[in-house]
């Protein structure tokens, strides 16, 4: 396959290619997160969705100094559990408290309303929501709190040149493992099954090795 040559990146060597291939997405995530930085040491963060954007997200907030948790819903048991085994606190929709303080940042990863809605409620006075899911279709957000709490509101799309080094140099220095989002690596030949477990929810991500 010929690809303009701007448009590749050299992996370090050793770094596992089933691995590797979640670097275009933490790329995307650090284009959110960290050009320009958004997040400072000290600062709380609240992460909601714990899919592969979330719990990326998570871990850059993380390696950027800042206590995080991460929140999904009683269906994302095993989701969180991996959270938790990456060092990231966790809860539930339903059992989420937060701190002493409100948050500083909140990182809208989960693509539903209602983690929007989360994330407007628990952010504090002139914090940062970042948009990272995608909703897919228009919303119904309490865009209100945006004003009364003089919120700053970003996103980021794709992942630039700057993004690939950024992300590269993440897993790298081990400051985000890719790992343990990688539930199965299978051969095309389970295409099937995996889009069955993709859709119902069952794992994190899936890599297809055309080799098996």
């Amino acid at each position: 396959m010929l690809v303009p040559v701007r448009n590749l990146h050299r992996l370090p060597d050793g770094m596992d290619l089933h691995h590797a291939a979640l670097l275009e997405p933490l790329g995307s995530v650090a284009n959110c997160l960290l050009d320009p930085p958004i997040i400072n040491p000290g600062d709380s963060v609240l992460v909601t969705g714990p899919g592969t954007m979330g719990i990326l997200a998570a871990q850059i907030a993380q390696s950027s100094g800042a206590q995080v948790t991460v929140v999904g819903t009683a269906r994302d048991a095993q989701r969180l559990h991996i959270a938790n085994s990456l060092g990231l606190a966790t809860a539930t929709d339903e059992s989420y408290r937060p701190g002493t303080r409100p948050a500083d940042v909140v990182i809208e990863c989960s693509g539903h309303p209602s983690g929007a809605a989360l994330c407007l409620e628990n952010v504090g006075p002139r914090g940062a929501y970042v948009q990272v899911g995608v909703f897919g279709k228009p919303v119904t957000v309490p865009l209100d709190k945006v004003l009364m709490k003089e919120l700053t509101i970003t996103s980021g799309l794709a992942s630039p040149t700057a993004a690939w080094h950024r992300a590269i140099a993440l897993v790298t220095s081990g400051k985000v493992s890719l790992g343990p989002l990688v539930t199965e690596v299978a051969g095309l030949g389970d295409w099937e099954r995996i889009f069955k477990a993709t859709r119902e929810g069952d794992g994190m991500k899936f890599v297809f090795d055309p080799h098996l």
